[in-house]
């Protein structure tokens, strides 16, 4: 009989003498891969998800259920090796989140959401300083792990805290128009490719001002990409390949699909 729960799927899977020979190869290294794919396919479904539509409800079920596995896995590995479980793992995150909301669980009251990240970087600085770590990190530090985009977005907002910031939305699309004229001004290869980062990390800073996720955004124009252009794919299948379209036939393709489209987006 099948286990019923992940956790004792994992630990079949995992049996010594009854598991699978490809699960039990596996190690936390060789998994990263996966883990960086599995949260990817879970970010690409947030960026398609309609709440109440059940083709995207059920993608992103099946997504995050694939991220779990992940986690599963490494906490079996653990468990194999005597050193930690699930159980530790989701304990450790409680004990972390019932600490960081003393405004629920201690009698500390807040004023709102603001005031509420004060105190979780306080309690943060707290935690660093009982594990023998200096209670502040340098303003940058622990950023390279995230996505460009993310990155550049929390370097932003970093900045922000201390005052090194644009004092209004004007002057950050300034900076943008700014960074987009010395691009065009470039031809030398290394130069444009500087420049083009500038562009790319302003418009970041200018989404962030204006309270826009730059990597949701992205991901969900691609969504849309693929959709539309799904359609001009379809249109040249039609009429015999790509060989047999011009590229004006494609464009009036890609518009009558954007308009349609557009309705339900």
């Amino acid at each position: 009989m099948a286990p019923t729960t992940l956790r004792a799927l994992m630990s079949r899977l995992r049996h010594p003498e009854r598991g699978c020979p490809w699960d039990l190869e596996q190690d936390h290294q060789s998994l990263m891969r996966h883990l960086r794919e599995e949260t990817a396919e879970v970010l690409e479904a947030l960026a398609a998800h309609k709440p109440g539509d059940p083709a995207t409800e059920a993608h992103l079920k099946e997504e995050l259920g694939d991220l779990w596995l992940q986690v599963v896995f490494h906490a079996q590995m653990a468990e194999d090796r005597g050193a930690w479980d699930l159980a530790d793992v989701e304990r450790v995150i409680v004990e972390k989140l019932v600490r960081r909301h003393p405004h629920l669980f201690a009698d500390v009251d807040v004023s709102g959401s603001d005031e509420v990240l004060v105190n979780w970087d306080a309690i943060k600085a707290g935690e660093r300083k009982a594990k023998g770590l200096p209670a502040e990190k340098r303003l940058l530090e622990g950023t390279a792990h995230l996505s460009p985009l993310d990155e550049a977005m929390e370097i932003g907002k970093r900045c922000a805290k201390v005052g090194f910031e644009w004092p209004d939305l004007e002057g950050v699309l300034d900076k943008v128009k700014e960074e987009v004229a010395e691009l065009q001004a470039e031809s030398d290869p290394v130069r444009v490719e500087a420049e083009f980062g500038d562009v790319l990390f302003s418009l970041v800073q200018w989404a962030r001002r204006k309270g826009v996720d730059p990597d949701a955004a992205l991901r969900k124009q691609m969504v849309r990409f693929r959709k539309r252009f799904e359609s001009v794919e379809d249109d040249a299948l039609d009429h015999g390949g790509w060989e047999h379209r011009t590229l004006d036939e494609m464009e009036a393709q890609w518009q009558a699909a954007k308009v349609r489209n557009r309705r339900h987006e």
